[in-house]
């Protein structure tokens, strides 16, 4: 239906260039044209009536002349093509629109626009990267070739050339392209990690990172990693510690890693930096971190600290590690098995994702830095709520 309702959209538009070509020929031709002019529209009109979009569309395009005053039509009409897919009848429209004359600069670049995301969704990007620079040279002002020269960028995991469109973006508009920019140098830090490369080539594209987000939580996080590899572990802690204060959700997936860091350098003050960070922003993740600690040497303690904050914010994952807190002590919990209950939590908390997109929704059990739906940068939030942090 999407189709037919687009054409419907299109119908006044053909029928006052029916009108406009007809009124023109009037005073050179016979009646016979304009009858002929009428006939092919209504014809085209009775195909759309019947739900044969194809046929409709043929009829149009014989009927509509490509000038300035029809281009737009015409240009919907490949879209139209793209959206159902029909990638070659798409590309084969806007070629046709390119080469006719009497185009503004403004109409010819818009066809290219559309033949390029054409060659795009065809996944012909090579052709597509081609047109997409030539806008560029063209016009370094116009934003939207850039924007998705980028797009094909990160699709092919070209973070270098990624970093080059992003940057002019930024200069065109710098409005929320920072954030970005930081995270491209986060990718090219990374593939440089997988690479191989030296520890000063990693370094470099992570300080460009916080050259353009100061508070990038992604870059302390990659550069943990690094120090990690390199068995520093003492500034593996403390650069884990400096991304979850950045972005406390960070300690929802960073936990082990921030836990392991801290067994063999600085353990000492990790309850500490723990009670600080609950007390900044209590999360379940934290609170059960902090618990387990206190648990090791104080399982009394451990259950205090636990009814403490599940009386002021209950959360399932909380309730679960205190029943089995107290079933470990051999306390009754009512009169309801702790067993049961645990079990039911258990299979409550396994069955609820626990990230989610904060632009599209998307929702699962693994952190994306980039949304897999969406495709927005730094979007993922940890769910929060009785199921959640």
């Amino acid at each position: 239906m999407l189709e037919l309702t687009v054409l419907f959209l299109l119908l006044p538009v053909a029928a006052a260039t029916g009108w406009w070509l007809a009124r023109r020929q009037s005073a050179g031709r016979s009646r016979s044209r304009t009858h002929a002019l009428s006939s092919n529209y209504f014809r085209g009109l009775n195909y759309l009536l019947n739900e044969q979009p194809d046929k409709a569309i043929e009829v149009f395009l014989k009927l509509v002349d490509v000038n300035q005053d029809t281009v737009e039509t015409h240009l919907a009409l490949g879209n139209l093509f793209r959206r159902r897919g029909e990638m070659d009848k798409a590309i084969r429209f806007h070629k046709h629109i390119i080469t006719r004359p009497g185009l503004t600069d403004e109409q010819r670049t818009q066809a290219l626009m559309e033949l390029g995301q054409d060659y795009m969704q065809a996944g012909l990007l090579d052709r597509a990267e081609r047109l997409f620079n030539d806008l560029v040279v063209h016009d370094e002002h116009d934003a939207r070739p850039a924007r998705l020269l980028l797009d094909i960028y990160q699709q092919e995991k070209d973070w270098e050339q990624a970093i080059e469109q992003a940057r002019r973006l930024h200069q065109i508009d710098a409005d929320g392209s920072a954030s970005l920019i930081a995270h491209l140098y986060c990718e090219q830090a990374r593939q440089r990690m997988a690479d191989g490369e030296s520890v000063d080539q990693v370094l470099q594209a992570l300080r460009q990172a916080r050259r353009y987000d100061s508070g990038s939580a992604r870059a302390r996080l990659i550069e943990a990693e690094l120090d990690k590899r390199e068995r520093r572990w003492s500034e593996a802690a403390l650069n884990y510690r400096a991304a979850c204060e950045l972005d406390p959700d960070c300690l929802v997936f960073a936990l082990d890693d921030l836990l392991e860091s801290h067994r063999l350098a600085r353990r000492k003050d990790l309850e500490s930096w723990l009670e600080t960070l609950v007390e900044r922003r209590p999360m379940t993740t934290s609170i059960l971190a902090l618990a387990r600690m206190k648990a090791e040497h104080s399982p009394e303690r451990a259950v205090e600290f636990l009814l403490d904050h599940l009386s002021r914010r209950p959360t399932v994952r909380g309730l679960e590690y205190l029943i089995e807190l107290v079933y470990k002590q051999g306390v009754s919990l009512d009169r309801v098995g702790p067993e049961l209950i645990q079990d039911l939590m258990r299979r409550l908390i396994e069955g609820q994702p626990r990230f989610r997109c904060q632009h599209c929704g998307f929702s699962g059990n693994a952190w994306h830095w980039l949304c897999p739906s969406c495709r927005r940068w730094n979007t993922t939030r940890a769910i929060a709520g009785v199921l959640g942090e």
